[in-house]
């Protein structure tokens, strides 16, 4: 069974037949697990509106777990190991996201306006 993940949104036969008709939407992720549909695919990949999924491309869909222990308290990360990160079940953290800056914007101090007293 191979997959293959649609690139540009296509129109293509939705049955065996060929009497229903599919918009595959970009993004999209499709199991062939009929020889119809690994025949439609691979005309799809022909004319670049596909890509075959190969097994090592396929990322796990879902937010990392952290891992604990039999008490239930979280695991630490080993420092030794710096390719596997003990603390998340599967051994990898969640990507790092650009934090905002708390900073505020300074501007600049007016100087206050003097008056001279009329003498």
């Amino acid at each position: 069974m191979a997959k293959f993940k649609i690139v540009v949104p296509k129109a293509g036969s939705a049955n065996e037949l060929g009497s229903d008709i599919k918009l595959y939407e970009a993004d999209e992720k499709i199991d062939a697990k009929e020889k119809w549909q690994e025949d439609l695919m691979q005309t799809f990949v022909e004319n670049g509106w596909a890509v075959e999924i190969k097994a090592e491309d396929i990322e796990e869909e879902g937010e990392p777990v952290r891992a604990r222990n039999e008490q239930g308290h979280y695991i630490a990360d080993d420092p030794s190991t710096p390719d596997v990160n003990e603390a998340y079940e599967g051994g990898k953290a969640p990507k790092k996201t650009a934090k905002k800056s708390s900073a505020k914007k300074t501007t600049k101090k007016t100087a206050k306006k003097t008056t001279k007293k009329k003498s």
